[in-house]
Parts: C-alpha cells; sequence; structure tokens
C-alpha cells in the first residue's frame, strides 16, 4: 500500500464513542502507520484528533467532504509509550425523535434484588417490560456480568429488549462477559460492547438507572 492508497477506516453513521473504538483498534493491532478516518460529525472528528495526538501519532489533515471530514493520521512509532494530555470530550445526547432521554439503564446481573434468585428473575424481567411503557426511554441499555444472559438464554427478557430495539433503544452487551458465561454466538439482541464504551457511555448519560 503507498503514501497515496492509505487504508481508511469509514466510521460515519457510528455513535459517539464508536469512532473512536474503531480508531483505537487500529492503533491496538500496531500494523498501520498511515490511514485515514471518515466521520460525519464535529464530537467524533475532534475526539479522533485528539485520541490519535494522545497516542503520539501526528494528524496530518483534516478534510471536509460534504458532511464528513476525513481525518489523516501518521503513527511514526506504534511501539512508543504514550501520554494522554487531551480529554475527549463528551459524546453529545443522543437525538432521535423515538428517545426521548439520554439516561442509561445499568444492568448487573440476570437477577433484581438479593434474597431468592428465582423471585429476583421474575423481578428483572417485569423491570423490563415496564420500560417499555415508561416515558422516557432511555438512551441505552448496558448488561454486564451475568445481566448478559438477559439478551441471550432468557427468552422473557429477549423479547422485551427486543420491543425496546425496535423503539431505538441501543442494547449492549458485555463481550468480556459474554465470553466468561460461553454466550458470545448466543446474543440475541444488541450488540456486544466494551469496558472503554461502557464508561464512555456512563459519563456521557443524563441519568444512570440500576435496578439494584
Amino acid at each position: 500500500m503507498t503514501h497515496d492508497e492509505i487504508f481508511t477506516l469509514d466510521a460515519r453513521g457510528l455513535l459517539c464513542p464508536e469512532p473512536v473504538i474503531q480508531t483505537k483498534k487500529l492503533f491496538d493491532e500496531g500494523k498501520l502507520t498511515h490511514f485515514s478516518v471518515i466521520v460525519d460529525n464535529e464530537a467524533a472528528k475532534e475526539n479522533v484528533c485528539r485520541f490519535a495526538r494522545n497516542r503520539g501519532a501526528a494528524v496530518e489533515s483534516v478534510r471536509t467532504e460534504g458532511n464528513s471530514f476525513a481525518i489523516t493520521i501518521v503513527f511514526e512509532d506504534p511501539s512508543a509509550n504514550y501520554v494522554e494530555k487531551e480529554e475527549l470530550i463528551p459524546c453529545p445526547l443522543p437525538n432521535q425523535a423515538n428517545i426521548l432521554s439520554g439516561n442509561v439503564v445499568y444492568i448487573g446481573s440476570n437477577t433484581m434484588g438479593r434474597g431468592d434468585d428465582s423471585l429476583g428473575a421474575q423481578l428483572i424481567r417485569g423491570f423490563l417490560r415496564t420500560i417499555i411503557d415508561s416515558a422516557p426511554l432511555p438512551w441505552r441499555v448496558i448488561l454486564i456480568n451475568s445481566g448478559v444472559m438477559l439478551s441471550s438464554v432468557d427468552p422473557e427478557a429477549v423479547e422485551a429488549l427486543h420491543v425496546m430495539a425496535e423503539k431505538g433503544v441501543e442494547i449492549l452487551s458485555c463481550g468480556t462477559c459474554l465470553e466468561k458465561f460461553g454466550l458470545v454466538n448466543q446474543i440475541q439482541v444488541g450488540r456486544v460492547t466494551n469496558m472503554f464504551e461502557v464508561v464512555e457511555s456512563l459519563n456521557a448519560s443524563t441519568k444512570v438507572i440500576s435496578p439494584d
């Protein structure tokens, strides 16, 4: 691949902080020292540039292409240590018409409360069903630890989460947790996330709601 034929990461249409997460993967792989990232919003442009500079790379150019930004990054030494000097700006809250809040629902278990797991399983399903009819709807539902069972092997919970997803709510399941429980290939609703996105989501939220 020549200098004029660099790899391009097309991150248009991805919600914050996903463009940074995808850019981070390129850095972590360490295979590319010269690449381009295309984003379609100001926050993503700013954060990709800041992240690149924090990693010791140079932002060679930022071109405006219609409603998008093409960011060219040159990374001289992938093995070099880096020091984060620029904070990433907070992700803007979603503005989809069918999502009425920037709240995040954080679920860390496949049960609700402590004492009787059978009762807790009933309660967490009821909690999810109640969210569907509540207003405002949350921006995201984040499933951690055994909470990932709700998006994979609990049919009643999966059904409730599907309804939420159809209404525009993002359903995120911890990838490390899915691997721990052997459920990576059994997720039925939403998508897999990582700790970077979890922390960014919590930081960007208006309010964090947890059933525990």
